[in-house]
């Protein structure tokens, strides 16, 4: 068998066939050139025939040293092991002329049937799978519970070849109710454009100075339309000032002709009224609400999600999520990934609030594989591994205070 570099044609023919990750695409694979990456696109050739592929990006560190991160891992039959041993070795020499200290990767592999809390239980596992890798001489990065790593170790993924009402059945009564209150504040759901993009990074900067976090520049946003033009769905929430203050007020003027008043909810009303005619003094409808979801093979993504929560009580979020998810399943994906969430369920992380969000919507708790290196330089993996840990900190620490201020 034979390694070899592909061109776009080539990589396309095999992973538009395999139900490729989106981070094993070519579109991501030039999407990360913006982050100071440089993409290979390998396969290995068997017969003349392509029998697995792999995206490769390529960080170029000091002195001349590098690393490889291969997205989600190999898109390959994992069943077929001496398949991955083979594609793994070409890999190791080929990252190995190229200076590398390590390369990694973190298979889109589920692990083990979990519950609730993130324990194990009878169910699936893909243990051998796990063992195997080892054998061949990845080392197995920590587990962890948090978001570690370089993708989610946890998510929830919901089968989209159930019907919308057996989808519906699943949410949560929460849920159920937070969409028909969207419903009642008239909370209208768009397809965005390329035009909208200012709007999703107008509610993200809102997100991040509320979370104290900072997710990336105004610039990837756009960066990210044009490599996945073609399997974006940028998803807006608006509502309509005017609408919400004419329901408010027929609710206000059926509680005055009642004989026995609610006080207490006519005085919350009349609050909710007022914050509201303040607000239609700038603009009559107003954007609350917007995601980011990618499909690519056969699942869709949600990646990026920004909420104005000023307008929470309008539930806009809820109805948006609802819709996405069923979009998901009309465009023909038969998996909705949330995209990340925690393994810890019981702690008292703010990332809490993410999870129990995530997890109204019915979804299988899923837990990944995780991390594997296979190492090439052990005495620069340590350095590697004990020196930029305390760059990242100190970058991530200047950006938290950059948006709080």
């Amino acid at each position: 068998m034979l390694l070899k570099e592909l061109n776009k044609e080539e990589y396309l023919s095999f992973t538009n066939n395999h139900n490729t990750h989106f981070l094993q695409s070519f579109e991501w694979g030039e999407l990360s050139k913006t982050r100071g990456y440089t993409p290979y696109y390998l396969g290995l050739i068997d017969k003349n025939k392509i029998v697995a592929t792999a995206l490769l990006l390529k960080k170029d560190l000091l002195f001349g040293y590098s690393y490889f991160y291969i997205p989600r891992g190999y898109t390959i039959d994992y069943n077929n092991l001496e398949l991955v041993k083979e594609f793994t070795m070409k890999i190791k020499e080929f990252c190995k002329a190229r200076k590398a200290i390590f390369f990694r990767i973190d298979p889109d592999i589920k692990y083990q049937t979990i519950d609730d809390n993130a324990n194990f239980i009878e169910g699936e596992n893909n243990y051998q799978l796990v063992e195997y890798l080892v054998n061949i001489g990845f080392k197995r990065r920590p587990l962890t519970k948090f978001f570690e790593t370089m993708q989610p170790r946890y998510t929830f993924r919901i089968d989209l070849t159930k019907e919308n009402d057996e989808l519906n059945a699943n949410y949560s009564q929460a849920v159920r109710h937070h969409v028909k209150r969207a419903n009642k504040y008239g909370v209208a759901i768009h397809e965005g454009t390329k035009d909208n993009i200012k709007d999703f990074i107008s509610l993200m900067k809102l997100t991040e100075k509320r979370q104290g976090f900072y997710s990336h520049p105004d610039s990837f946003y756009y960066d990210f339309y044009e490599s996945f033009k073609d399997h974006l769905t940028i998803l807006l929430a608006e509502i309509d000032l005017n609408f919400i203050l004419n329901m408010l007020n027929k609710e206000i003027d059926i509680i005055n002709s009642m004989s026995k008043k609610d006080e207490n909810h006519l005085n919350k009303l009349e609050k909710e009224k007022q914050f509201y005619e303040n607000k239609i003094k700038e603009k009559n409808k107003i954007y609350v609400s917007s995601y980011f979801m990618v499909t690519y093979g056969n699942k869709s993504w949600y990646l990026y999600g920004a909420n104005d929560m000023e307008y929470k009580d309008t539930c806009a979020n809820y109805k948006l999520f609802d819709y996405q998810i069923k979009k998901a399943k009309e465009l023909g994906s038969t998996i909705f990934d949330e995209f990340g969430t925690i393994g810890d369920p019981k702690t008292d992380s703010n990332l809490v609030g993410l999870h129990e969000f995530k997890k109204k919507w019915g979804g299988e708790y899923t837990e990944f594989i995780g991390e594997f290196d296979m190492v090439l330089n052990r005495f620069m993996y340590f350095i590697y591994l004990n020196l930029i840990p305390i760059r990242h900190k100190i970058i991530n620490k200047k950006l938290r205070k950059e948006v709080r201020s």
